[in-house]
């Protein structure tokens, strides 16, 4: 069985499975609220790539450890009064969350009616009092239902369907046995109208909901504890992990825009979380860009604020936005024959000799056709990273040049055709400085700007701009990026082993024993020597 990450193994039918016990202080808090007290378990088919398995992988853990560091400080807090208003200012907030939950179950309306029936008819008509049996017109509303006897009765009853204590243990909610009761009966109230709403969900009508405006607001009791801003959250996790710097930059500008709406971010409930992130999505930034880059960033520093006792809760995990599915033209993500005749025949035509911008659209494009790496990884390299070796020409890419994604360093070969255009004398040209940027950094962002990019990472944007400008306007391939899929194909095609070209590209070799036989870059540039020329005539 091979082991992939921490935790993360796959067996010998190629399935990824993992599991993380649960800690013995919340088990039983842990089994009521997920139905797992002992350990949870990751599985995952063998279809699946493995940077695809990684990243699942990853996203389970976080919120597997984030429900814990939920549980753990719900248990830490002390238990909390509620006054009569704020219990059904409460069962508000629980309203929400219990639709929430509930709205994309596909059962049908006569489920929701049944429940409503049975609220009804099974747990609270039984406790009618005999007077009320005899003249019921006398109580049209029920009010005996209010009773204390009455209440005490239904309770059980009502904490079960309703899931109350799942939501309080969500809401990292402690409260006292008097405020757990003045609750429970605020959530008996507000029930069948819950049911209600789901049986005309179900049956396809979305009219406004005015049911919420009854409930008063919650406030919550204030903390002795100081806020915690999100830019100061992310600061600390970001000094503690020491993550890529171009994930601080593209991150920064996330927490930033939680700071101008959050005024301390120690306890942030879903509804808080939910209303927010989707009102983030607009024309310049779209619901994708929000579900995937900007919930990652969220729910990981959230996650680590947790763990650490710096927030509370973390209920981005929870939160999801709709993102409307994409028709898929493309075939595949390389460039096509016309694509690749038309970029580096352009290429071709720019003169080294002057500006970097001329100089990176001239060889860029060209060295990433031949190696498969990222254009980040070119952009950022300087003359003394090109090396030789017995006759042998080769680039070394490495974390100190600049952004590598892996963090590790790797050799690859230049390709003959590459040495045959006179890449090596543009190279001593540049007397070992970088190849394709100026050395001067720009000065300082001011704080509410964008993060900045290295000079580097502007330089392959740039290229990414003036591939498009080439005519490259299909949005369903990178003009960057197209590249590794390009190179991958064309070494399958001539019958490249994958273990070389994944080497060159800096692919991860999918299983422990591949790492023991990792090739070295006379071996990668033997490989390369099966790659053809591109014909551009």
């Amino acid at each position: 069985m091979a082991v992939l990450m921490a935790g993360l193994k796959r067996t010998s039918t190629g399935v990824y499975v993992a599991r993380k016990v649960i800690p013995e202080d919340i088990r039983p808090a842990y089994g009521a609220k997920y139905g797992k007290a002992w350990e949870e378990k990751f599985h995952l088919d063998a279809g699946v790539s493995e940077h695809e398995a990684r990243a699942r992988f990853g996203e389970w853990l976080a919120d597997i450890e984030t429900r814990i560091g939920g549980l753990r400080a719900a248990k830490k807090n002390g238990p909390q009064p509620l006054t009569r208003q704020s219990a059904y200012a409460l069962a508000g907030r629980w309203y929400s969350w219990f639709l929430a939950r509930n709205e994309h179950d596909l059962r049908t309306p006569a489920h929701w009616k049944t429940l409503s029936d049975t609220l009804v008819w099974d747990v609270i008509r039984p406790h009618a009092p005999e007077e009320y049996e005899q003249r019921p017109k006398d109580d049209p509303e029920w009010d005996w239902k209010l009773s204390a006897e009455v209440r005490e009765e239904v309770r059980p009853a009502i904490a079960i369907e309703a899931q109350t204590g799942a939501f309080l243990i969500e809401q990292g909610l402690n409260l006292s046995t008097d405020a757990t009761n003045l609750f429970v009966d605020a959530v008996s109230d507000n029930l069948l109208p819950a049911f209600q709403r789901l049986e005309a969900l179900a049956r396809g009508d979305y009219s406004p909901d005015t049911h919420p405006q009854v409930f008063p607001q919650f406030e919550q009791q204030v903390s002795a504890q100081p806020p915690v801003k999100a830019l100061e959250l992310f600061g600390a996790w970001a000094k503690a992990v020491q993550p890529a710097e171009g994930t601080v930059y593209r991150w920064e500008t996330v927490f930033k825009e939680a700071d101008r709406h959050f005024s301390d971010v120690r306890n942030i409930s879903y509804d808080q979380a939910k209303v927010w992130m989707t009102g983030l999505v607009n024309e310049e930034r779209s619901a994708n860009t929000v579900a995937t880059a900007w919930r990652t960033a969220l729910k990981t520093v959230f996650s680590w604020g947790v763990l650490e006792k710096i927030v509370d809760s973390n209920p981005f995990p929870q939160v999801r936005i709709n993102v409307p599915r994409k028709n898929v033209e493309r075939e595949t993500k390389a460039f096509d024959a016309a694509e690749v005749k038309t970029i580096l025949s352009a290429a071709s035509r720019c003169d080294d000799t002057k500006s970097f911008t001329e100089r990176a659209c001239r060889w860029v494009p060209w060295i990433c056709a031949y190696t498969g790496a990222r254009a980040g990884e070119i952009t950022q390299l300087r003359a003394g990273d090109i090396q030789e070796r017995g006759g042998l020409y080769f680039a070394r890419l490495t974390p100190s040049a600049g952004k590598i994604k892996t963090r590790k360093a790797r050799t690859v070969p230049l390709h003959e055709h590459l040495v045959a255009q006179g890449f090596l004398t543009f190279v001593a040209r540049a007397k070992g400085q970088a190849l394709f940027y100026t050395a001067v950094r720009p000065a300082k962002a001011k704080s509410d700007e964008r993060p900045r990019q290295s000079p580097a990472e502007r330089m392959r944007s740039q290229v990414g701009t003036w591939v498009r400008s080439l005519g490259i306007a299909d949005p369903e391939v990178s003009p960057n990026h197209a590249w590794r899929h390009t190179f991958k194909a064309m070494a399958a095609r001539v019958g490249i082993d994958e273990r070389y070209s994944d080497a060159i590209t800096g692919h991860v070799p999918p299983t422990t024993g591949r790492k023991y036989t990792t090739p070295t870059p006379e071996d990668l540039a033997e490989a390369l020597k099966k790659f053809p020329r591109y014909k551009l005539d």
